[in-house]
């Protein structure tokens, strides 16, 4: 039978493999609880999916930090959706969300006074 400490030890650096792999960071206190996480290591963003009509979604999106990256209306580009799930996820890519199947959702430009 292993050891306490040994357990320990191999817990803790199993953690820190899946962090460093990836996994979802610990969510900082900006980032409200029902935002998730999705997308993969430095690529990935928490993300809050609300309301949408046709092709165009009410998102929030933050870094790991818990920095604003965008929020607001989001233009969806490619695949029609029924929902966005943040398994969809793959980058947040100059100022857009791309998703793994090829599709974008782009900030909305504010409508002209």
């Amino acid at each position: 039978m292993a050891r306490p400490s040994v357990i320990l030890v191999t817990t803790a650096a199993g953690v820190a493999g899946l962090v460093a792999c990836g996994g979802a960071p610990a969510r900082p206190a900006s980032v409200p609880a029902d935002a998730a996480w999705g997308g993969e290591g430095k690529k990935g963003v928490f993300l809050k999916v609300g309301e949408h009509q046709g092709t165009l979604w009410q998102l929030g999106v933050w870094d790991r930090q818990g920095r604003v990256l965008g929020a607001g209306k989001f233009r969806l580009r490619g695949f029609a959706k029924a929902q966005i799930i943040p398994e969809e996820v793959l980058a947040w890519e100059n100022g857009a969300l791309q998703l793994k199947d090829g599709t974008w959702l782009v900030p909305e430009p504010p409508a002209a006074p």
